[in-house]
């Protein structure tokens, strides 16, 4: 090459590099979503190698920009396939990378797919039941937030996965109620999206069917998924022949079962889920073995045990991070337990407190006011005490205040005796008042001035007046009379009528007083 030559290129070059540097798409977060979308779409139809591209231009670019979103989808995807791919070490490593992307902290979806590929690490080191209770926890985190459709799709692909995991374990009735709830959560299934995990849910449904040995009912469920043939994805397909070879062969049609087994395999090769092909190379194995093709079994068992001893060997690889995951979950979940329990146990020793308080002052409140009452009390009996012995002193005395003195410190006693007999006499109400003070028949007639003989003719007297009986001892009656406020009036007396004479009888009283103390001075 001429130096002129070379000269008029580098020339060309300097010409054209800025029309060629504009000529690049630029990286920004819109184009990085865009091929977000096609990365997805190549998902469905199964094209391996094209996505995994994909994919890894995805998170070179988004790390490029920094840009979150485009870095979790990436890597999620890609942990994904190199779960398929057998490859369980490189399937955390991308998860790991996720975990602190803020888009991942900030989108419940990206959390729900997380720890939905956590629980299928899980499962490749055969930890089961820790699998479940992930998947369970991630359906109860997916119920509180708004139903979209990239929510409803991880939510059935979950439920279905559950459904897969209850077969594993032969619980099938729980196994038939988990992918039926899937399949039912999905609305519509317009989309490719939606129909694609409709059809995984049916052709769960028929390997649950076949574990029963209900062949007839897994016909029924794979003939729904052959029905839309021209229209399943790759990975659908591989899975539509594997069953369909399965169903022969428990028909015993072996050669039917081969055929198909092989269509299965040559699809799985091309979405390369490992998973997927070391089962159809030990279900080929059997179905050779069945027609005596020794060879062709040596062959197929061969390649399933090769590939078998592959995947265990990265399941212990990974096994030791996998359980690290493990135990650190379990560690977060205990301690939100125990902080749970500290926060109730420092609420109840609060409610506690609150409540020993409250009492305690209630207590004191009440024991300050008892003390009072007891001391009202004592003071009460003190001058009820002073106030009788004043009142029998008056009557041993025969004064003439007696019957006012008594009247005052017993002010129901001679309303009660009236409501009963309205006509009694002055002089029967201060010998009822000395009955009340427990004067004996001989005391009455020594203080009174009368033969002890006319005293118990008095009592025979009240007794009939008053109505009380012969049986009664007189003494405690005149004690109740004082007591009891509530005696019922005679129907033949009106209340208005007893009082009257009440007052007339207690003016009279008053008169008499002052009569004697008239004379008396």
């Amino acid at each position: 090459m001429t130096p002129t030559y070379t000269l008029i290129m580098i020339r060309i070059s300097l010409i054209l590099f800025p029309f060629l540097l504009f000529a690049q798409e630029k990286i920004t977060p819109k184009y990085i979503d865009s091929k977000i979308k096609e990365a997805n779409a190549c998902s469905l139809i199964g094209k391996h190698d094209l996505l995994v591209k994909k994919n890894e231009e995805i998170l070179k670019n988004s790390r490029q920009i920094h840009y979150s979103k485009g870095i979790t989808s990436s890597c999620l995807n890609l942990s994904g396939i190199s779960f398929s791919e057998g490859n369980y070490k490189k399937s955390l490593e991308y998860l790991n990378r996720v975990r602190n992307e803020k888009y991942a902290q900030d989108n419940i979806d990206t959390q729900m797919k997380i720890r939905h590929l956590i629980s299928y690490n899980y499962i490749a080191i055969g930890l089961v039941n820790d699998a479940i209770s992930e998947l369970k926890d991630v359906v109860n985190l997916s119920d509180g937030i708004p139903a979209d459709s990239g929510r409803i799709y991880n939510k059935a692909s979950i439920l279905i996965d559950l459904g897969v995991l209850y077969r594993n374990k032969m619980q099938f009735d729980s196994a038939t109620w988990f992918i039926k709830k899937g399949i039912n959560t999905l609305p519509g299934r317009k989309s490719p999206k939606m129909q694609y995990m409709a059809d995984l849910g049916y052709i769960a449904l028929v390997e649950v069917k076949i574990d029963e040995n209900k062949i007839d009912s897994a016909d029924i469920y794979l003939k729904t998924v052959e029905a839309r043939s021209g229209k399943l994805t790759v990975k659908s397909d591989a899975r539509r022949y594997q069953l369909r070879g399965l169903i022969y062969e428990r028909k015993e049609d072996y050669r039917s079962a081969i055929t198909n087994y092989q269509k299965a395999l040559e699809l799985s090769k091309e979405t390369k889920n490992i998973h997927n092909i070391v089962d159809i190379y030990g279900s080929l194995s059997q179905a050779y073995l069945k027609i005596n093709d020794k060879k062709a079994y040596r062959e197929a068992h061969q390649k399933y045990t090769s590939i078998k001893d592959s995947l265990n060997r990265n399941s212990e690889h990974s096994t030791e991070n996998i359980v690290k995951e493990l135990i650190t979950k379990k560690e977060e979940k205990l301690n939100s337990q125990n902080q749970f329990l500290m926060y109730v146990v420092i609420a109840v020793a609060l409610l506690i407190i609150i409540i020993s308080i409250f009492i305690f002052r209630r207590i004191r409140s009440e024991k300050k006011i008892l003390q009072e009452k007891n001391k009202e009390a004592k003071l009460l009996t003190k001058k009820l005490n002073t106030d009788f012995e004043e009142v029998v002193r008056l009557a041993k005395n025969n004064d003439p205040e007696f019957l006012a003195r008594f009247q005052e410190v017993y002010p129901e006693f001679f309303p009660n005796l009236l409501k009963i007999e309205p006509k009694l006499l002055i002089s029967e109400l201060g010998f009822c008042a000395l009955l009340f003070l427990n004067f004996s028949s001989k005391d009455i007639a020594q203080y009174t001035l009368v033969q002890p003989q006319s005293i118990q003719t008095r009592k025979n007297r009240l007794r009939k007046k008053l109505g009380i009986p012969s049986h009664t001892d007189i003494y405690l009656w005149m004690k109740d009379i004082n007591s009891n406020r509530e005696e019922v009036d005679s129907p033949s007396r009106s209340a208005k009528y007893h009082y009257k004479k009440y007052n007339l009888v207690i003016k009279r009283l008053n008169m008499i007083l002052k009569s004697k103390k008239n004379k008396s001075a």
